[in-house]
């Protein structure tokens, strides 16, 4: 049952290339992901925000084409204004994204930034797609922005084993599970 995922950056070659390696799996995705913050777009991508729109059209669209299950990410989207948040969210799911994640790629938000964010976003979407959360742990607030994301609905978690992830880790598995486990009653 599980779901074999290629990670792609927003660019043609590599959607090519996850197409190629998960396309002899049982339940095939492609997760492609663009920054989308100011800061960003700014100094990183060094592009609009409707050029970004343009590269979330291309990208979700080609990946779409190659399989069924797509999971777009907007990079940075703690730092993101939720207006631009929503715009690109949209854009994602009209051209095919399955999965929208929203992760807190620096580690900057607190529970209640992302309880705000994953509200919002949960409302435009209804049952349109899947809400995700990834959280880095760069301020020690994985667990506790990945369990707020959970309360939001979010129904999908991206997270590590001891935490261990980039620079100062992601959330960790086992933190989560025994939150929901010992807490759920709290948590439903």
């Amino acid at each position: 049952r599980a779901v074999v995922t290629g990670l792609a950056r927003a660019v043609n070659k590599d959607i090519d290339r996850c197409g190629e390696a998960v396309k002899h799996a049982e339940r095939p995705r492609i997760h492609t992901f663009v920054s989308t913050s100011p800061i960003h777009l700014a100094h990183q991508m060094r592009k609009s925000e409707d050029e970004v729109i343009e590269i979330i059209t291309a990208t979700v669209g080609q990946a779409r084409n190659l399989v069924d299950d797509v999971e777009w990410s907007a990079m940075d989207a703690t730092r993101t204004p939720i207006d631009y948040v929503c715009r690109c969210v949209e854009a994602a799911i009209r051209t095919g994204a399955t999965t929208i994640n929203l992760p807190d790629t620096v580690g900057y938000a607190l529970p209640a930034d992302i309880d705000k964010m994953f509200s919002t976003v949960g409302r435009l979407l209804r049952d349109r797609a899947v809400l995700s959360a990834h959280c880095h742990n760069d301020l020690g607030m994985a667990v506790a922005n990945s369990i707020a994301a959970v309360q939001a609905g979010a129904r999908q978690v991206e997270c590590t084993i001891n935490g261990i992830g980039e620079r100062a880790g992601n959330a960790s598995l086992e933190e989560i599970v025994m939150t929901l486990e010992v807490r759920g009653d709290a948590l439903a």
